[in-house]
Parts: C-alpha cells; structure tokens; sequence
C-alpha cells in the first residue's frame, strides 16, 4: 500500500487512471491543474518555492519533477512526491528538503541519522490479552540503482537475481525459506499466500500511476521463512521499494517479532554487502525510501489491538493527538479503510526520521501501553 496517498478518500479504480501521463513541457508546475486539493504537501511547496531551475531537470537515471508528482497532478493525495532514485534527494532538495520537514518536522541539513548496528535491543513487554497481532517493517532499496517506480524490466530482474542469491545464503534456521515470484505463481499458492495476508498484489492506483507496476508482475515476487516458530519472516521484491523487510506474529511478544525482525534485517543486509552492494543510505536522510515518509529508519513497528472504548477511528485518532503521543492510528486493513463498527486498530510509531530504531519502537509500545490503561 502506498504512504502518499490521502487518508480516508474513495480512490479511483486502476482503470480510471491507466494511460494517465505527466504533462508535456512545464505546464505541471502550474498546480491550480492539479487534482490534488490544497493540503496535499508537496503542492504546498510548489506555491511557496521558485523552482523554475528545476522544470526540465533530470537525474541521471531520468527521474523529473514531472514524474515526481504525478500523483499529486492526477489523484488526491497527502503527501503526493515519489523520489525515483538516491539523486532525486539531491537535485530536487528544494523540494523533498521541505516536504520532508513538513511531513516529519525535521531539518535534513541539520539532521543525523545513524545506521543500524544489529546490536541486541531489549524491549519493554506490550500487555497480554488486548493485542491480536505484532508487526514490524522496513524499507529498504539498493544504492546506484533506481528506484521500483523508475526501473527497467532488465534491472527489475536484476535486482530480484541479487535477492534470490541472498536469501539463498541465509544460515539462520529461522530465516531460511523459500523465494516465490509472482510470475508463473501457481494460482493456488497465489490465493493460498492472498488468504494468509502475505502476498501483496497491483492494486493499488497511486503506486500504479507513479510506475511502481510497470512491466508486472516480472522481477516481484515474496520470500518467506519456512519454521515459523517464531514468527513469520518475509521479504518483499519489488513493491513500492526495492524490498520490504518484515516480521508478525499472532499474540503481544513484541521481543520475539523484533529478535526476529532484526536478525532478518541484518542477514540481508550482509548477502547484499557480500555481492559488493549495500544499502541506499544518507546521513541527512537515513536509508532512502521511494515516498519520503519512510525516509530514517523505515521502520513500521505495529500491534492490531482491541480498544472497545473507542468506537471510531477518528475519535481515537483525536485522543492520541490530544495527547501529544507520537503513534500513528489505521484500521487494520489499511490506512484508507473505513473502520465502522470496529474497535480493533492497527496501532504505530509515527516516527520514523530523527530519531533510532529503539526509540521508535518503544515509543509505539507506551503508547499501547498508555492505550490499555
């Protein structure tokens, strides 16, 4: 699912926006065009920014402006800009500098990230009995390649032949599994990893209009562990980024996910670096991400947690807010999904820039915490 879209909107059908383009010329840098309402970020920057320079600009992996926000052109959207590669962070600074301060409140030219050190974490216990779930994610993408929204068919492949070699080098007993692409997917494993929620399809209209699913489905595809004991561990291919890292479990032991999560992200990261890659990565920006809110950490650490005394969304998204907490509130279908009738929620850090890994995490598991008090 896309992070730039606009929460709680009917989006269009993918029908409704195949054969959309970006506008010829620089007629898109007048945003009075755009479908995007006056919320959307990236349009607030382009009112208040000159950034005549920049209309015709292009990164030497051919990403524009252009393309950039062609989301925010054609659909209504909350943040609304798509980077298409490590460079776009730097020749069109004056954009993504200031939408990431709006989004984030956090200064890139002043700001310090740190990479992750894999080092042993001890996490504070979520309590038992209210939590359904526990999940943890992370964006990642490989440096000097373009991005998913941005590539060839060829460097699709690419990528996925440089996964499929990591994922064979795993020795962790609990991370070895087995690499399933999407193309040529038996239709009954495809329904059967549907119906578990692990899979991920092309449905969705933002990601589909910024060319995250061109040339589908080839050079996608799901790793996942085979002993599940612990969890379930699961990478995906050529989504939104490069790869999605993630690990779930039934039940509230959050330490057992992270352990998981962890050790997974590590041994990634080390067949990656073992092939002579590594990690798309900036000081400023932490480890770089197609949609500029998952720049930092990329981490999205979540329970799915029932709150019977909040019978809507909104209001339990208001008394987080009243609160001053830094979690973030979805339905557990997503974060456009409408949640009438339901009080189980699917409950975030809302940082992810700024700050680490740890302190994220933990920030999301006070606030449940805080939540079922």
């Amino acid at each position: 699912m896309d992070c730039c879209s606009e929460i709680d909107i009917k989006m269009p059908q993918l029908s409704d926006i195949k054969g959309l383009m970006p506008q010829l010329g620089n007629n898109f840098m007048d945003t009075t065009t755009w479908v995007a309402d006056d919320d959307c970020i990236v349009k607030k920057v382009f009112k208040v920014t000159d950034l005549t320079n920049l209309a015709d600009a292009e990164t030497p992996l051919g990403w524009t402006l252009n393309k950039a926000t062609i989301c925010a052109q054609k659909l209504k959207q909350h943040v609304g800009v798509y980077a298409g590669d490590d460079e776009s962070y730097t020749l069109f600074a004056p954009v993504f500098d200031e939408v990431i301060k709006q989004y984030h409140s956090v200064n890139v030219k002043t700001n310090k990230a740190q990479r992750e050190d894999y080092g042993p974490k001890k996490l504070p216990d979520l309590p038992e009995g209210a939590i359904v779930s526990t999940r943890i994610r992370t964006a990642r993408n490989l440096s000097n390649f373009p991005f998913t929204n941005n590539m060839t068919k060829n460097q699709r492949l690419e990528i996925e032949t440089i996964l499929k070699d990591v994922f064979n080098g795993f020795e962790d007993e609990r991370l070895k599994g087995t690499y399933y692409p999407i193309e040529g997917m038996e239709p009954k494993k495809m329904q059967e990893l549907t119906d578990a929620h692990y899979l991920y399809i092309n449905d969705d209209p933002t990601l589909e209009l910024c060319g995250t699913y061109s040339d589908w489905p080839a050079g996608r595809g799901i790793f996942i562990n085979d002993n599940r004991e612990t969890g379930v561990f699961i990478v995906w291919v050529g989504e939104e980024d490069q790869m999605r890292i993630m690990a779930m479990n039934k039940g509230s032991d959050v330490q057992a996910v992270w352990d998981l999560f962890y050790v997974g992200l590590q041994a990634v990261h080390e067949g990656v670096k073992a092939q002579g890659r590594d990690f798309a990565f900036k000081e400023s920006h932490g480890y770089l991400s197609t949609c500029p809110t998952n720049l930092g950490t990329g981490m999205r650490a979540s329970v799915h947690v029932n709150l019977p005394n909040f019978k809507t969304k909104d209001k339990l998204k208001e008394y987080v807010k009243s609160k001053g907490w830094k979690i973030d509130i979805r339905g557990t279908r997503g974060e456009a999904t409408n949640t009438d009738g339901e009080t189980v929620y699917d409950v975030s850090n809302k940082e992810r820039l700024g700050s680490d890994c740890y302190t994220q995490i933990k920030t999301m598991v006070d606030g449940v915490t805080k939540l079922l008090e």
